[in-house]
């Protein structure tokens, strides 16, 4: 805000009456909020990412011990072939 606040006094050198200038920096100001992430924002998709990362350490847990299942199955299998 300090820096949009900067404006208001160059906005009213420019020849802009204070109503003018008062809502051009509230617009500026607007429009840059906006566009920012709040610390709320940030933790919850630092939560959904952990929740994420959760699902996928279980699916590839599951699928690890799926492939350890069909080594040890085709390792069964080959011996008594042999």
């Amino acid at each position: 805000m300090a820096t949009v606040a900067k404006l208001y006094p160059i906005l009213k050198q420019l020849g802009l009456d204070d109503l003018k200038a008062s809502e051009f920096v509230e617009i500026i100001d607007q429009s840059r909020k906006e566009g920012l992430a709040t610390r709320e924002d940030i933790k919850d998709i630092e939560i959904r990412f952990k929740e994420d990362i959760k699902d996928l350490e279980i699916r590839l847990v599951k699928c690890i011990f799926g492939l350890m299942i069909a080594q040890t199955s085709i390792t069964i299998a080959l011996l008594k072939l042999f």
